[in-house]
């Protein structure tokens, strides 16, 4: 019987299209210049899953790939050092961010374009606030991603420990019962429930090139589940559209007392607040789903939309930092128009600006990459 043979190796392109894309959805979420046609491209950050999922995931992927399988030669203590550095690096700046985020909030006076402040009682003194900040309990929103990466690099060394003693399917097993035990707390923490997101998406990525060249020995189940993925993502996308944004369509059919009985019941099986269970697997399913319709078509993305996606998805850390900086100045003396296209241009104004900044070398060589 023959060997199964490698998968060809080349750059992913795929992972840094879909990464861009993630991180523009992400611009325009936090811009919320609605009602705009730009809504088709984000869903408003309302859907079941939202590009927040998405990014996290790919982060994930990307740890497992570059630091478990490329790294799996590299001494665990230098990769684990560097790990931490970074982690540490990442932390500064979430505190930075939000330290000016907030002081520039209380310079211009509440907004409800902006980013809600703190609860009063972690701002009842200015040493209070940078407590709450320090033990991130207070980062922004906008930058709220830096805290639960910076978590999760710092335990990445523990990762990679058992992944190099062939136990990568236990790191799996304790990520879902830290998960699953994180329900006992009144509020669950953020980061016990979105490690899973994270080191899930990890071991995908230790184990890609193996799923690589699986799938290339067996092209017709390839397909097949390229098109399962393809076929429920749209669905299930198509659904949460339907049922978050569009309740008149309901009631003109006349489906209006299912609509009624169907809305909330969605709406909690699919929280984010805390992140449910449903929520946390169709953001697999639709990563995968997005991740297999970016590999189908990424000549045609690379050709026409590269230019730009592939600035925000090689230098997405940077772009998400950058947008946190500057939404603030944007979204203060401008807000969202009645007329629709409108918001669209200002929207898309927004992320060219962002994209151009992102382009200069002294951002490049101020924000962390």
């Amino acid at each position: 019987m023959d060997a199964k043979k490698p998968a060809r190796r080349r750059r992913i392109v795929e992972l840094d299209l879909l990464r861009g894309y993630f991180v523009v959805v992400i611009i325009l979420d936090h811009l919320e210049f609605w009602p705009s046609p730009l809504a088709f491209l984000s869903g408003k950050g309302y859907l079941w899953v939202t590009a927040a999922e998405g990014f996290f995931l790919i982060s994930g992927l990307l740890v497992g790939y570059i630091r478990a399988y490329k790294g799996r030669n590299a001494p665990l203590k230098d990769l684990s050092w560097a790990l931490l550095s970074r982690a540490a690096k990442l932390y500064l700046w979430g505190v930075a961010i939000s330290l000016a985020i907030i002081g520039y909030t209380l310079l211009v006076g509440p907004n409800e374009r902006l980013p809600a402040l703190p609860p009063e009682d972690q701002m009842a003194t200015p040493l209070l606030l940078i407590k709450y900040i320090l033990n991130m309990q207070a980062f922004n929103d906008w930058i709220f991603f830096l805290r639960l990466y910076a978590v999760m690099l710092a335990a990445t060394p523990l990762f990679l420990w058992f992944v190099r003693r062939g136990l990568w399917w236990l790191t799996g097993l304790l990520s879902i019962a830290v998960y699953a035990l994180s329900f006992l707390q009144e509020i669950p923490e953020a980061e016990l429930q979105w490690q899973l997101l994270f080191f899930g998406a990890a071991i995908m990525g230790y184990k890609f090139e193996d799923m690589r060249t699986w799938a290339a020995n067996h092209l017709r189940i390839r397909t097949a589940l390229i098109v399962a993925l393809l076929t429920i993502t749209a669905l299930t996308v198509t659904a949460s559209a339907l049922i978050v944004h569009a309740p008149d369509l309901f009631e003109g059919l006349g489906l209006w007392d299912w609509y009624e009985r169907i809305q909330p019941a969605t709406a909690e099986m699919f929280s984010n607040s805390p992140m449910m269970p449903a929520r946390m697997a169709l953001a697999f399913v639709w990563f995968c789903g997005f991740l297999a319709l970016f590999h189908v078509l990424r000549t045609w993305i690379s050709r026409w939309l590269g230019w730009l996606l592939m600035p925000f998805g090689t230098a997405s850390l940077t772009a998400y930092c950058l947008q946190a900086l500057v939404l603030p100045l944007v979204v203060t003396p401008l807000g969202p128009s009645e007329n629709p296209w409108l918001n669209g241009l200002l929207g898309a104004g927004v992320v060219l600006l962002l994209w151009w900044l992102l382009r200069r070398p002294i951002v490049r060589r101020i924000l962390p990459q």
